[in-house]
């Protein structure tokens, strides 16, 4: 039982989603779980949460600090892999039919093909920086990070997480450069900067442009050892995942796309379901862009890893992006969907069909195979 039971109406014609509420809940964490959830636009995030405040002031103290734990991290830690009826719209109109919105329809496919790429944006820039100052006390003292550096770092996250309007600087750069190369068991705060500060189209560029580009993958890479840490493998991913935002990283992770499909497909193994999210994510942004170009070539690949990855995944999260990212390779491609079958996809995914919760998988494994 809850205390809340709000509706959202998406649009007059498709279905209502319910949206159900604890006074004790974070509003800003329920609401990014709603909007994920349901495959809603991201950018209704505030209006969700204000509107999950407004209707329910007065009955307890909230948090509502916009800087809410990712839930892949857990709650209120760093630690990386770890009832009354109101009806919406939000503040008396529908942010969700408004321009950009998801629409929501059975009889429309809202999934695929994908056009733009899957980023991995939620932050705790303050728990991330507490978890470097923690770990920078066990790092040699050659890599040891000044007190200077530590600032820098911050000025950086500032600057990539719109909390700033300065630019990343050289130095701030640099500076990454240095602490990302930290040993594998206390670099991963390190990774979570990179994560989030690649989506930036200058540090996009100073990484994945030519001057650096081959010390940067061979450096992720190296993350993505089966036997290495899984909260490296989940930022690795992540990372990779968010180059994609820019050209330069685009232009990368195409030309490197063999050798790092090959070695990213070896992190299925483990039982880690946000390393396989990622997985699936990093899948997805690849035939994200393969939609794009005429390349047999790669979607061959890339469906080869949806069926190997498919055969493990038990998280329907991961099954879900993989069923996009399959849907947005075969669209409009004959020959790729010869591909598909003669892999036998079709008959791994068509259990998904039955899944009730999320409705997501079902309805999109339903309109994937409806062009098998």
């Amino acid at each position: 039982e809850y205390d809340y039971v709000f509706t959202i109406d998406v649009n007059e014609s498709g279905p209502s989603y319910k949206l159900p509420y604890n006074i004790s809940d974070d509003p800003w964490l329920t609401a990014y779980n709603f909007l994920q959830k349901n495959d809603l636009n991201p950018m209704f995030l505030d209006q969700v949460a204000k509107f999950i405040i407004d209707n329910t002031k007065g009955q307890a103290p909230l948090n509502t600090n916009t800087e809410f734990s990712d839930p892949f991290t857990g709650a209120g830690r760093y630690v990386p892999g770890s009832a009354s009826n109101v009806v919406a719209p939000v503040g008396g109109h529908d942010p969700y039919t408004g321009m950009g919105a998801y629409q929501s329809a059975k009889a429309e496919n809202i999934y695929f093909p994908k056009k733009d790429a899957v980023t991995f944006d939620q932050a705790n820039p303050t728990q991330i920086l507490g978890k470097l100052k923690e770990l920078n006390g066990n790092a040699a003292e050659e890599q040891k990070l000044t007190e200077d550096d530590l600032i820098i770092l911050e000025k950086l996250l500032s600057a990539t997480c719109n909390t700033s309007a300065e630019m990343p600087t050289a130095q701030q750069i640099q500076t990454l450069w240095k602490v990302i190369n930290w040993p594998e068991d206390i670099v991963f705060p390190a990774l979570d900067i990179l994560r989030l500060s690649v989506r930036h189209p200058i540090v996009n560029e100073n990484f994945c442009g030519e001057k650096a580009h081959v010390q940067f993958i061979h450096l992720l890479l190296k993350f993505l050892n089966p036997q290495g840490k899984p909260a490296n493998q989940l930022l690795a991913l992540r990372a990779l995942c968010n180059c994609f935002v820019s050209q330069a990283g685009q232009k990368l992770l195409m030309e490197q796309r063999d050798e790092i499909m090959t070695q990213a497909i070896e992190v299925k193994s483990g039982n880690n379901k946000n390393v396989h999210i990622a997985l699936a994510t990093l899948t997805l942004n690849y035939a994200v862009c393969l939609h794009k170009v005429n390349n047999i070539e790669g979607k061959a690949q890339c469906l080869s890893v949806i069926s190997t990855v498919m055969e493990v995944v038990k998280d329907l999260e991961a099954v879900f992006r993989l069923l996009v990212a399959l849907g947005t390779l075969i669209s409009d491609d004959k020959n790729a969907v010869q591909l598909a079958k003669s892999l036998g996809v079709d008959s791994q995914i068509k259990k998904y069909v039955s899944v009730s919760e999320p409705a997501k998988v079902k309805e999109c494994c339903r309109f994937v195979l409806n062009l098998l």
